[in-house]
């Protein structure tokens, strides 16, 4: 019962500080009025980017059939979300490039970029989001801590990530297959001796399926599982063991 209680306070402080007191306290005063992001355009009107949004697998142009039965939506995470994240990660930011797989429209991109990394990537295989994300970046390029961002519009599976220490970021943008297929080719090509951290943003519902799929991934060990209160914003965390 007091694991219980505690496993519980646990959330309702990551869920705070990730992603807001105001928006956590109405949220519980009224479930009905539940944060929706596709309908958040806060941080679009702080930028005046086109971040926001819902756009179905269906709608995002891409040509691989096979590809396409395996992505998932379009669904921009809540800029504090991420920016909890890259404050508690736990690494020096300067040591590392980020790469956001699957990264739309560039929200996370933008976060990131405004964080000290050497060298920032968003990789979408959908030409007509990236197209968007590019705007965007253009848009907040003044505002850029990091100044090497680069988007690319490319297959997750085959596309070569930065070498040296990594942050890899995923939304859930795919089936598990997919990320195992990334992993994969990370494990093959990585710089000897560079650390690879993981932050995987999910829903409490797929978690058992990601965490068997990671299990799969010796090398990768999780670090830490970070459980908000709605199970609408989890994280997964890995490194390098």
């Amino acid at each position: 019962m007091l694991g219980d209680v505690r496993a519980k306070l646990r959330q309702i402080r990551y869920s705070g500080a990730s992603n807001g007191w105001l928006r956590l306290t109405l949220d519980v005063v009224s479930r009905i009025a539940t944060y929706r992001p596709e309908k958040d355009r806060s941080f679009d009107r702080t930028l005046g980017t086109d971040t926001a949004g819902r756009v179905e697998t269906a709608s995002l142009g891409i040509t691989d059939a096979e590809r396409q039965e395996q992505a998932i939506l379009y669904l921009p995470s809540p800029a504090k979300v991420t920016r909890w994240m890259l404050d508690n990660i736990g690494i020096a930011h300067r040591d590392f490039a980020f790469v956001d797989l699957g990264c739309g429209k560039g929200r996370v991109v933008l976060v990131a970029a405004q964080y000290p990394f050497r060298h920032v990537l968003g990789v979408d295989i959908s030409a007509d989001l990236l197209d968007i994300a590019r705007r965007n970046v253009q848009i907040v390029d003044p505002k850029r801590r990091c100044t090497d961002v680069e988007l690319r519009n490319a297959d997750a599976t085959t596309t070569d990530l930065p070498d040296g220490d990594l942050l890899v970021h995923l939304y859930h943008p795919f089936d598990t297959e997919v990320t195992a297929m990334v992993l994969r080719k990370l494990e093959q090509s990585r710089t000897p001796g560079s650390r690879v951290v993981v932050a995987y943003l999910l829903y409490s519902g797929a978690v058992p399926e990601v965490r068997a799929m990671f299990a799969r991934f010796p090398w990768l060990r999780e670090t830490r599982y970070e459980a908000s209160l709605f199970g609408n914003y989890d994280w997964l965390f890995y490194a390098t063991s």
